[in-house]
């Protein structure tokens, strides 16, 4: 196979099943099956790893710190902004505080319902008729 070539999970398991079955060495693998060496040993290293018995893919880690807010405070927020939608987030941050009792800063508010599709509000100043005197 040549460079950045998928490998399907059959042929991942075919390498795991001549390694530990048939006692194959890495290189007559690659040579085998014309897969590169480094990713015969890859894929031999994650399923000693894993050690489940059959091969499985990555986990993937979440990267970063952890999130300060838990869904159910965000389902909160989201709550408070549907019930009065001209909320303020100092207000949300009160209410918060009050309920939840979670202390979190502003910006933090202001990302979680970022990432749940809320957007910047703008206050408008109503339209106030004007009646002419007579």
């Amino acid at each position: 196979m040549g460079t950045n070539q998928h490998i399907s999970n059959d042929t991942k398991k075919l390498v795991i099943h001549l390694r530990e079955n048939r006692g194959r060495k890495p290189a007559e693998i690659s040579a085998d099956l014309n897969i590169c060496l480094s990713s015969v040993r890859k894929i031999l290293r994650r399923y000693r790893l894993d050690n489940q018995g059959v091969y499985a893919q990555p986990t993937y880690r979440v990267m970063g710190r952890p999130q300060i807010l838990q869904t159910a405070d965000v389902d909160f927020l989201i709550a408070l902004v549907e019930r009065t939608p001209d909320i303020y987030l100092v207000e949300m941050q009160a209410e918060l505080r009050d309920v939840c009792n979670v202390e979190t800063s502003l910006l933090t508010i202001w990302r979680a319902l970022r990432r749940r599709g809320f957007t910047r509000k703008r206050v408008r100043a109503q339209k106030v008729e004007y009646t002419a005197p007579v």
